[in-house]
């Protein structure tokens, strides 16, 4: 017999405008390929593109709401970025800000999985 657990939530991440932009254009330049930085140690080097492109996709049309593999995703990415000794070093502010937004999300998340028994990481 097949156990029905809850699915795992869809958590809300609302940084400011400004964040927002910055986040939408670190996805797009990793969804092209355009990235030229160190991987930070202990993530992911290489998040399935499949999650970045659903965050990515999420937050282009305006949406809010995001699974834990996409927050773990733009974790990953946004840690990437921020480790980056190249031109992102202008958003490096933002990039930490969004980092620690992200993070905090992602924890709640977890919290929730495990109190509910829905998923695991």
């Amino acid at each position: 017999m097949t156990e029905n657990r809850p699915s795992c939530p869809v958590e809300t991440l609302s940084p400011p405008r400004a964040e927002q932009w910055t986040l939408h254009h670190a996805l797009l330049d990793w969804l092209d390929g355009e990235r030229d930085v160190a991987v930070s140690p202990g993530l992911d080097p290489d998040p399935p593109d499949a999650a970045v492109r659903g965050a990515f996709e999420t937050l282009d049309a305006g949406g809010d709401r995001y699974t834990l593999a996409e927050l773990e995703a733009m974790q990953s990415v946004l840690a990437t970025y921020h480790h980056s000794p190249t031109w992102w070093e202008i958003e490096r502010p933002r990039l930490e800000r969004l980092l620690h937004r992200v993070s905090t999300v992602i924890e709640r998340s977890r919290e929730s999985c495990v109190a509910d028994d829905c998923c695991t990481t």
